[in-house]
């Protein structure tokens, strides 16, 4: 889906904000200035450009029907610090419709995003959106 842009966005990982998430889930001090793991996930749909949500209405999608979350991976390139400003480039990378036992049909958007600090990645992580779609299973054009 190379005809849909998603404007690059940026996230500003603070101390404070690492220090916020480590107490809530009771994960060890901070060591140096790296920052918990899960910031890959929050830096990334944070510091989009877009929210996901807006990504899939502009693409028709049915989000406000029942999104669920499909699938997410991350891959780590590199530790993320605290008080650095990450910028964040999104993509679509694919949008498919298939059949589903609970809807029907279903379309499922895989979105690509990278966190980079001073132009190296150091995280990339994809998540799949799964939304009910009308009519038939069918394969959706790339």
């Amino acid at each position: 889906m190379d005809h849909f842009a998603i404007p690059p966005g940026r996230f500003l990982l603070s101390a404070g904000l690492d220090d916020a998430i480590r107490r809530s889930c009771a994960a060890p001090q901070r060591r140096a200035k790296e920052a918990h793991p899960v910031f890959a996930f929050v830096a990334a749909l944070g510091g989009m450009g877009a929210r996901v949500g807006d990504v899939c209405r502009a693409l028709g999608l049915a989000f406000d029907e029942g999104a669920v979350l499909g699938r997410c991976r991350i891959d780590y390139d590199a530790p993320l610090t605290v008080d650095t400003g990450y910028d964040v480039a999104a993509r679509v990378v694919s949008l498919e419709r298939k059949a589903s036992r609970r809807f029907g049909a279903a379309d499922h958007l895989t979105l690509g995003m990278t966190v980079s600090a001073a132009g190296r990645p150091h995280a990339r992580v994809s998540l799949t959106t799964i939304m009910p779609a009308p009519g038939p299973a069918v394969q959706a054009p790339a």
